[in-house]
């Protein structure tokens, strides 16, 4: 796995673990940047679309991640989450070998019996989620178009009456990867 940065919460977590030493992440980071153990990260181009909730339980960010989560396991793993918009609070994370609807189904269930009914929740357009057809071809002619099918995890939202929202956007993407970020760094 190449380093593109270094991992200053996972030091900041041994410092602790291993000498009882409570030492804040800036000072970890200051330290680094003087000893020239610091990778500037890059530029990133700021999106446009950004899903702002002013309510806790207007909507829900549920999405899976596919990566081989430490250099140390030997496969790649699916990890689907579920986080609350409002206050950023993880609801829910587990990994899976192979990711399937039941999976998502159960990760529904969990948050569903745990936390209640939210207004809606905000996925991208995996087959999971949402049936997308793509264009008639000369060898094959599709009766049903975009979203005119529903997959078994979005009938489950329709029973419990949660509105799906789907990421449109490449743009729209971003708010549910960050806390794999925060993941990986502790996993």
């Amino acid at each position: 796995m190449p380093i593109r940065f270094y991992n200053y919460s996972y030091i900041k977590d041994q410092l602790y673990d291993r000498y009882g030493q409570k030492v804040s992440l800036p000072t970890i980071i200051d330290r680094a940047k003087k000893n020239d153990f610091y990778f500037p990260r890059p530029e990133r181009k700021t999106h446009d679309r950004e899903v702002l909730t002013n309510y806790v339980g207007e909507l829900i960010q549920h999405d899976s991640s596919y990566h081989k989560w430490s250099p140390y396991a030997g496969e790649k793993w699916h990890l689907i989450t579920s986080l609350h918009d409002y206050s950023r609070k993880l609801l829910y994370a587990d990994f899976v070998v192979k990711e399937t609807t039941w999976d998502h189904i159960l990760a529904l269930e969990s948050v569903l019996l745990r936390y209640g009914l939210p207004l809606s929740y905000y996925v991208d357009s995996h087959s999971i989620f949402r049936f997308v057809q793509g264009r008639d071809s000369f060898w094959r002619r599709h009766y049903k178009v975009t979203d005119e099918a529903d997959p078994q995890w979005k009938q489950v939202l329709n029973d419990c009456q949660v509105k799906v929202i789907y990421a449109l956007s490449p743009q729209a993407r971003g708010k549910i990867e960050r806390p794999y970020g925060w993941l990986q760094d502790r996993i």
